[in-house]
């Protein structure tokens, strides 16, 4: 009663989720083709949601749809306790005498308390939900596999087990191999017509929502249709163990899947060590439970390391049960006074951790969900240029559930203030948008782990408002989309880029996946037309090896030749006057780069566009010339950066005026023994002298005067640097020395 008051306070006030939104949605209207929800369908959540909402709607409670989901969590969780009790004293029951009377009930209160648990709970999913069912049904199989629960026993499991799979559909995983042991086991005392019955009892309780769910759908061959489209999406649009094959991506499923369900690594590190301990003990003292556990859990576990993404948290709920049932038989001894005070610690640990993130979670929306409210609340402008919301793919399902039920939040999400896109081209839909509507002002929802928005100028953008979860995420809501935004107000840019750029590493992947490249077809930007003066600048690399002929590199504006120039192996740099009038006009004018050998050599060399910008007199500019490594990227870790050399150099605009150069990086010391010397200097001058030992973001004024006497040159030298093929098995031969992941002038 205590958890499931807890839960019901603290039921949240928006969806935040593409799965959760595409439950509201099917709530809404049913539709697995539509993926409301998603398939496999999900048939039994969403008819026990379409109910709880026409209840809470009826009592004119806020936010019913998103607290119908909701509310089955809590529940469900609540009475989880009850069947978990079961599952846990039917495997004790099977060596009498061997564990205490608290270790059933300390093994309930570890899992019910466990961070990842409790979290759940509180969400508009099915994960608990579906956890309830099949713990439900494995506590009534294993009865009669322990001997303490007869034929009819089995037959509650069995059906059980077959209505549990239409809540969610992995729960078949966890219950019909316990099924199947108790229907083969010769020793199980059933007869042939109790075996018969039972899988007439599963049949039925498939029946029960499958049938339901074929006619709802416009048929078998709609449906299959459907599941179709999901399995693809899942095995191209995740990472999952089986389809990356690398041992970062394994060490990354057994944290996600062991160690930060209990809310951080140290703690499930100890979790787990227990459960090791537990294992040893259970397989001297109580080997048939074990085998049942092995059972009950294996084929779940080995689906989720190999085909789930495994960086979603909550997919490894199920492997807490079993997780936290082994860790409590490792200190269960003699009355069980250690297994109370290690669960009393242990629920202490998890209240602390859990609260916070149980009260923000509950008290205010998903930061998606406030983003893209404060974007469409945003003042507009005049009634004739209504503002435009853009938005990264990821929020996509948020703006479709918006469009239905935004009213109720007071905004408004018409189709026509809205710009889509398919994931990865985001900015082509700002770029034909304002070269449509050049005037147009447009707040734009953003992923924080994108990088597309390099290819805007920065100039027409500013710091962003920061909509976060404010609690640790991998406990609780690890690998949710869409999760923490950004919501940028995008002024019409100075220039934009087309195709063909390779300004961040995610682009340049762009980039080839795409064929583009201006080795293969002109690169393309889009420069807005002014009557002043400007000053542009090009860089990238001639990728091609050391030997091989340099590549002419060919620039035109509007159609006529600007300027051409040969690049030779490696980093290249340029930077053309464009005088007064050349960008005349009312619009964006077109720029081309392209590239070819410069002795006609086939095939193509590949050069990559690292760098671009355009700016008129008096704005600061910058970019990076030789020391200066290509743009990298981890996904794992959402950072972006640069390395640097033992000797670096930025150009910096000079403009008349002292510029302030902000520079940001890793800290040296985690390659390093001891802090580098980095000196900055602009000509003879140093202007800086830094001995970073952590993570640094530093700000530099660059006197006017020197700056101007360097030619805008300014170095960056460290005293220490590394090769990786000499620490480790690479043949990276490069002088690294400095990792940036920032830096611009203002």
């Amino acid at each position: 009663m205590v958890f499931l008051a807890a839960h019901l306070a603290f039921l949240p006030p928006s969806l935040e989720d593409i799965d959760s939104i595409n439950f509201a949605l099917g709530v809404a209207d049913f539709d697995v083709a539509k993926h409301q929800p998603h398939p496999p369908g999900y048939p039994v959540f969403i008819g026990l949601s379409k109910a709880s909402t026409s209840v809470l709607r009826s009592m004119h409670v806020p936010h019913p749809e998103i607290q119908g989901l909701a509310i089955w969590s809590a529940i469900c969780g609540a009475a989880l306790a009850f069947f978990l009790f079961d599952l846990f004293r039917a495997l004790t029951s099977v060596t009498p005498g061997l564990s205490s009377r608290w270790m059933p009930f300390c093994a309930t209160l570890v899992v019910v308390m466990s961070p990842l648990y409790w979290f759940t709970a509180l969400r508009p999913l099915s994960d608990t939900t579906g956890l309830a069912a099949a713990i439900a049904a494995q506590s009534l199989i294993v009865s009669v596999l322990t001997g303490s629960g007869g034929p009819s026993v089995l037959l509650g499991g069995a059906f059980l087990s077959g209505v549990g799979i239409g809540v969610r559909s992995q729960t078949g995983l966890l219950t019909l191999p316990l099924l199947g042991l108790a229907l083969l086991l010769p020793r199980s005392g059933l007869r042939s017509h109790n075996r018969l019955a039972a899988v007439g009892a599963a049949a039925l309780g498939v029946l029960v929502w499958a049938l339901p769910l074929v006619v709802a759908s416009g048929g078998l061959s709609e449906y299959a249709r459907a599941l179709g489209s999901q399995a693809g999406e899942d095995f191209s649009g995740v990472v999952m163990l089986w389809t990356t094959r690398t041992k970062a991506a394994a060490l990354d499923a057994a944290m996600y899947s062991f160690l930060w369900p209990w809310g951080h690594p140290v703690a499930g590190a100890i979790v787990i060590v227990l459960g090791f301990a537990g294992i040893l003990r259970t397989l001297g003292v109580m080997p048939r439970a074990l085998g049942l556990l092995i059972v009950g859990y294996a084929p779940y576990a080995v689906f989720h390391l190999l085909f789930q993404e495994t960086i979603t948290v909550r997919y490894a709920l199920p492997l807490v049960v079993p997780v936290a049932f082994l860790a409590v038989c490792a200190v269960d001894w003699g009355r069980g006074t250690l297994t109370v005070l290690g669960t009393t610690a242990f629920v202490a640990w998890s209240v602390a951790l859990a609260f916070p993130a149980t009260y923000a979670y509950g008290t205010r929306s998903s930061p998606a969900f406030r983003a893209l409210i404060e974007a469409a609340r945003a003042d507009g402008g005049p009634a004739t240029q209504p503002r435009i919301i853009g938005l990264h793919a990821v929020a996509r399902r948020a703006v479709d559930w918006l469009q239905v039920r935004g009213a109720a939040s007071g905004v408004e999400f018409s189709p026509q203030r809205v710009l889509r896109a398919a994931h990865g081209q985001e900015w082509l839909t700002l770029v034909e948008h304002w070269r449509a509507e050049p005037a147009s002002q447009i707040m734009f929802v953003a992923d924080p782990r994108r990088t597309d928005l390099a290819l805007i100028d920065p100039v027409s953008r500013r710091r962003p408002l920061e909509f976060r979860w404010g609690f640790l995420e991998p406990p609780f809501v690890g690998g949710t989309r869409p999760g923490d935004s950004d919501l940028y107000s995008l002024q019409p840019p100075g220039w934009m880029l087309d195709r063909g750029w390779a300004v961040t590493a995610e682009v340049a992947g762009v980039t080839a996946r795409d064929g583009f490249g201006p080795h293969r077809k002109p690169s393309v930007a889009w420069i807005r037309a002014r009557s002043e003066e400007a000053t542009l600048l090009i860089g990238g690399r001639h990728l091609g090896a050391a030997t091989d002929p340099p590549v002419q590199i060919d620039v035109s504006l509007g159609g006529q030749p600007l300027e051409a120039f040969e690049a030779k192996p490696g980093f290249f740099s340029r930077r053309i006057a464009l005088r007064p009038g050349l960008l005349a006009g009312t619009a964006y004018l077109p720029l081309d780069v392209s590239s070819h050998s410069a002795n006609g050599a086939k095939p193509a060399i590949p050069v990559g566009l690292e760098q671009f910008d355009v700016q008129s007199p008096g704005m600061p500019m910058i970019a990076v010339d030789e020391g200066w490594y290509e743009p990298e990227y981890n996904p794992r870790t959402t950072r972006a950066w640069r390395w640097t050399s033992e000797k670096a150099v930025l150009w910096v605009r000079p403009i008349g005026r002292n510029v302030t150069l902000t520079i940001s990086g890793e800290s040296p010391l985690k390659y390093f023994d001891t802090a580098p010397a980095v000196v900055i200097s602009a000509g003879e001058r140093e202007v800086a002298r830094l001995n970073p030992s952590s993570d640094f973001t530093q700000s530099i004024v660059l006197p006017a005067d020197a700056l101007a006497a360097a030619d805008g040159r300014v170095v960056i030298t460290s005293d220490k640097f590394f090769v990786p093929a000499e620490r480790e098995r690479s043949q990276d031969q490069r002088h690294l020395a400095l990792r940036i992941y920032s830096y611009s002038v203002r």
